[in-house]
């Protein structure tokens, strides 16, 4: 179990919009703010405010009609900073080039060609991939991926001779069937398998509720203790339900989509410990 000093320790975005919420409730405006907040808060955080964030796939992504597909970002009025890779004829001012997806959010291109290429490597290599940096993931993509293409309802990863003789009955090139779906934010690009087959509402409403109590905890100040006498709950329940508000981001927005192993559901996560490095989050739950 976290202990609930990691809780407290862990000031992150301050919100006033959530006071109020009823946390039985899952409010269209409540997830707007959850995602935004997720998106934007990828794992290492000793990086300043300004600093660039790292582009997993930057040089590889092509569109399909053959456009290069470049990081880019926006920065909202809340101050926060979003990335995406967007395509060239899109920032060239050429849009009648432009493929079937001109822009792709960066942490749902970048989770879901990590996820594939992990499954991927033999088991030893798995294991090893979760421990590795940022920096050094990137370079490793780079070795085993020559060009990605996205298509609207496919995502082609085609492999360099050193990703060929590593990947696992690969060929020239691996498939990902896709699908188009609305989305907090927008469309989402998911993949079509059977981990997509529906929203977990259960889950949903208990991440939803987990944001609102991390949210009053760490805002107001109030304690565990405080927050069950105000939800007419336990305190063990309340400390079991705040450690969801601490999932990896990447693992949130498949939830919130509805793409999570079909193995993840409220039960299981409340019955086992949440590991506090994201990585090891993914390995426990079934994402890598």
């Amino acid at each position: 179990m976290l202990r609930n000093a990691i809780y407290i320790g862990r000031i992150a975005h301050r919100d006033a919009s959530y006071a109020g919420q009823h946390p039985g409730i899952v409010a269209q405006d409540l997830w707007d703010r959850a995602q935004a907040l997720l998106t934007a808060n990828r794992q290492g955080g000793s990086r300043t405010a300004g600093s660039a964030e790292p582009c997993l796939l930057s040089g590889l992504l092509f569109d399909d009609r053959g456009n290069l597909m470049s990081p880019s970002h926006a920065r909202k009025a809340n101050g926060r900073r979003y990335r995406y890779y967007v395509s060239q004829a899109v920032l060239q001012g050429r849009h009648e080039g432009a493929g079937s997806i001109r822009r792709i959010s960066a942490e749902a291109i970048e989770t879901l060609i990590e996820r594939t290429l992990c499954k991927s490597l033999p088991k030893a290599k798995q294991a090893e991939w979760v421990r590795f940096s940022t920096e050094q993931k990137r370079e490793r993509i780079k070795r085993l991926v020559e060009r990605i293409t996205i298509r609207a309802d496919d995502i082609e990863i085609g492999l360099t001779e050193a990703g060929r003789e590593l990947v696992v009955d690969a060929a020239s090139s691996m498939h990902i069937a896709t699908a188009m779906k609305a989305g907090v934010g927008g469309r989402q690009m998911v993949p079509r398998d059977g981990a997509s087959a529906r929203v977990d509402r259960s889950l949903v409403k208990a991440i939803a509720w987990a944001r609102n109590l991390r949210q009053r905890l760490e805002r107001d100040g109030k304690s565990l203790d405080e927050l069950a006498r105000e939800d007419g709950c336990s305190r063990p329940y309340v400390s079991s339900m705040i450690r969801l508000a601490y999932l990896a981001p990447g693992i949130t927005q498949s939830i919130l989509q509805g793409t999570q192993p079909a193995k993840l559901t409220l039960a299981d996560l409340l019955q086992r410990d949440i590991p506090d490095g994201w990585s090891e989050q993914r390995i426990a739950f079934g994402f890598l």
